[in-house]
């Protein structure tokens, strides 16, 4: 069994934030439709591309869905939407606030035909507010919500990660799970709003109450970064993670380095640039994995930093289980396993990523369409 089985997904979503959320509730086992532009979607079109029209982007997050290319700027288009969503237990959609109330697809609307649907929008900056109708990207919203202070320097970067992006999927599978539980004591959807920025936010619920805490203690800010709890450089010009939080894993550290003068002064925060400096410089004599090597079997959180070709590797990989492949028709696809183990109903990759309207006959005849009316609307592109 499936745990999400007979759960019916429509994912109108063209980025990211909406693909990943629909991506996780089809690993666990909802039919989820995803609905093309009549032109595909633009992350169709990514580089690296295993086949026209399906780039690795779109294999990543659009496995496990059936496909279907809708013209919503037609009135056919919209009424197959209509019968869709008549149908349908979730909507997930990513367009600016206001786009899908202008065509006719409001909550209220939809919702008066389905009352039990469940109507998840993830936005920039939510439904309401002066900034609801600005378009942003994940990097555009970590900037604005404090996130790309990366370090108590200030210092920024643009990371892989898109992390208001992938944080704002989570947040609506969770608020999806909810609402379906929910519906379960009350027979009734409801709407659901996700913000990337809202989510940025959230995510720095300790940093938040900290600094508050600050303001009214009149103590320091903790940072993130102090000396025992910070990136160090090898003589290599790799990297490794020191956090030795714990007093025991500090003195384990002074001992590596064979600094053992410095065991004493872990929480001396006056003087801890120059700390820093010290461990710095102790770190420059030896390569990475001659550190490595010399920790050898001891645990005191001192780990490399690894690039993603050498996590996707190594050994901590492996044993997780986490990369797998399957044999598809466009040849061997590799996959990233769901993240979440459950034991009883785990997740799976069952399909590949849909190519562009792939599933329009067996999800056009569901609907009651016969072969002509299907060919018909293929023939006039509005499928």
């Amino acid at each position: 069994m499936r745990v999400l089985e007979k759960i019916k997904v429509i994912d109108l979503s063209r980025w990211l934030p909406g693909q990943y959320c629909g991506m996780v509730l089809g690993d666990f086992g909802a039919e989820v439709i995803k609905i093309d532009d009549i032109d595909g979607d633009a992350t169709r079109s990514f580089v690296p591309q295993k086949e026209s029209g399906m780039s690795y982007w779109h294999l990543a997050l659009n496995r496990n869905k059936r496909g279907l290319a809708l013209d919503l700027r037609t009135e056919e288009g919209r009424d197959i939407l209509r019968k869709l969503l008549a149908t349908a237990d979730v909507l997930i959609e990513g367009f600016r606030p206001g786009f899908l109330d202008k065509i006719g697809f409001s909550y209220d609307s939809v919702s008066r035909s389905n009352p039990g649907l469940i109507y998840c929008s993830i936005t920039g900056f939510g439904r309401t507010g002066g900034a609801r109708h600005k378009p942003a990207h994940d990097l555009n919203v970590v900037g604005l919500a404090g996130i790309a202070a990366l370090d108590d320097a200030g210092s920024a970067c643009v990371a892989d990660i898109q992390v208001s992006a992938v944080g704002a999927s989570m947040n609506a599978v969770s608020g999806i799970l909810l609402a379906l539980l929910a519906r379960e004591r009350t027979g009734r959807g409801q709407r659901i709003d996700v913000s990337l920025y809202n989510t940025a936010l959230g995510m720095q619920a300790t940093a938040a109450a900290s600094l508050w805490g600050c303001s009214e203690t009149g103590d320091e800010p903790f940072g993130r970064v102090v000396h025992y709890y910070n990136l160090y450089r090898t003589k290599d010009g790799k990297y490794l993670t020191v956090g030795t939080l714990e007093p025991k894993f500090w003195q384990e550290l002074c001992r590596l380095l064979d600094r053992e003068d410095l065991t004493g002064r872990q929480f001396d925060f006056a003087h801890g640039r120059e700390l820093q400096a010290e461990l710095a410089g102790a770190f420059l004599a030896k390569t990475r994995q001659e550190w490595l090597d010399l920790i050898g079997g001891r645990e005191f959180c001192v780990t490399p930093v690894c690039s993603l070709e050498e996590a996707l590797a190594s050994e901590l990989t492996t044993e997780s289980g986490m990369v797998g492949a399957r044999e598809e028709d466009l040849g061997t696809v590799k996959y990233l396993q769901p993240a979440i183990s459950l034991s009883e109903t785990p997740g799976a990759v069952e399909r590949r990523a849909p190519r562009m309207g792939e599933h329009r006959e067996e999800i056009l005849a569901a609907l009651g369409y016969e072969k002509n009316e299907i060919a018909e609307l293929a023939n006039k592109h509005i499928i």
